[in-house]
């Protein structure tokens, strides 16, 4: 197996077996013809970039997306002090342009525009693309390439001053082509601005961030590597608490912006921390299965005792979760979910139907699983009633913890 960035061998370290589509939620015809595909890592020693060994077609997981970025209160506040925090450091104003890559709904770019900024979505999601346009955030439902880069570029005469992409890099299989065409599209003196789950969180027990949209697993020292590849240089990285750890960069062409401490400072920590090394990454596999077991053991308990047993929510990251160990109806007597795209549907994998929410207050179960973990204090807020009523919220990762 080679690099998809740098053509080099990889080397397997983590296999979490065949796994389903996590965001393909069936109707009930559909369950007998449920594919599964093989879900494995592996670290480039040449550029450290940690991957899937095998990818299902963009086309197969993009094209009727099922996730809409406007269901979390938690997410939509984030996007709002995004754009603020973006305008004021660009200096963005009525004749800039934000294009984002993977825009979804328009969840981050309502609010340049609220902001008075022109923006352009691109996303290949045919029906968001639809409710995005309808909401007045102009969205071309597209996969972004180096190809349609040239198109936008020279026949639409679309430059960016930001680029914009939350959770994009790590769905894009042909990445050296995808950032090529963030060069194209970029203006001379343009950012482009990138957040994604960071690797680190693999070392947290955040192992449900690797589903089969995600080929990617970064770290600074593999995407510097990468963007060198396209001739553009990081010069600055934040980290942010969204999806339980990002990272976010900031991308230019050379010599527009110098590089802070904050890059160097980085790259040297995880050199220290032998992000470079394939020896760090055996270590998630061990991690993973000692939670696994901490986990199977408390809900076999409570099951025992009788107790019953509901999930939050039905998030890619759950669905992971759900299937790697084994909980399903043997465990859960129901799943919700506050999208009403996925309520009537079955959970890939596990084949629960999702509910709407109001069922947990119909039926008091004595403890809510919360698969949405990274937003956990959000959901315990919504529910405090039925907390207060006497149920219980168990918190799965990045460590077991009851509430």
């Amino acid at each position: 197996m080679k690099c998809r960035a740098c053509n080099k061998d990889i080397v397997p370290f983590f296999s979490l077996g065949m796994m389903p589509l996590v965001n393909s939620f069936l109707k009930k015809k559909q369950l007998p013809r449920e594919k599964k595909y093989n879900l494995s890592l592996s670290f480039c020693p040449s550029c450290y970039l940690v991957q899937l060994n095998k990818t299902v077609p963009p086309e197969e997981l993009f094209r009727n997306y099922i996730y809409f970025s406007s269901t979390s209160s938690k997410f939509l506040e984030h996007c709002r002090k995004t754009a603020n925090y973006l305008t004021r450091r660009f200096r963005l104003h009525s004749s800039s342009l934000v294009l984002e890559v993977a825009s979804n709904d328009g969840a981050q770019l309502q609010y340049f525009k609220k902001l008075g900024i022109p923006v352009l979505g691109i996303d290949p999601a045919q029906n968001i693309a639809k409710i995005a346009n309808a909401k007045g955030i102009r969205t071309i439902p597209e996969f972004f390439n180096f190809k349609f880069a040239q198109i936008l570029s020279r026949e639409k005469k679309i430059q960016a001053d930001l680029v914009f992409g939350a959770n994009v890099l790590a769905h894009v299989p042909e990445i050296v082509d995808f950032v090529k065409g963030i060069k194209c599209i970029l203006k001379s003196t343009g950012s482009a601005v990138f957040e994604f789950p960071y690797v680190a969180g693999l070392f947290e027990n955040k192992f449900d961030t690797i589903y089969h949209e995600h080929v990617f697993y970064y770290s600074l020292l593999a995407l510097r590597n990468l963007f060198l590849q396209a001739h553009l240089i990081i010069y600055d990285v934040e980290l942010t608490e969204m999806q339980g750890g990002s990272l976010r960069i900031f991308v230019s062409h050379p010599n527009v912006f110098p590089v802070t401490r904050y890059v160097t400072r980085m790259l040297a920590r995880e050199r220290k921390a032998d992000f470079n090394d394939i020896h760090l990454y055996h270590h998630i596999k061990t991690n993973i299965e000692k939670l696994r077991s901490d986990i199977l053991r408390t809900l076999t308990a409570l099951k025992k005792e009788g107790k019953t047993i509901a999930a939050y929510s039905a998030p890619a990251k759950g669905n992971v979760l759900l299937n790697y160990f084994g909980i399903g109806s043997n465990y859960l007597d129901f799943i919700v979910d506050k999208s009403k795209a996925k309520q009537e549907l079955y959970a890939p994998g596990t084949h629960l139907l999702i509910n709407p929410p109001t069922k947990i207050y119909k039926k008091n179960p004595d403890y809510l699983l919360i698969l949405c973990w990274n937003i956990a204090d959000e959901v315990m807020e919504e529910y405090k009633n039925y907390h207060t009523k006497g149920g219980k919220f168990i918190i799965p990762i990045p460590q077991l913890k009851i509430i």
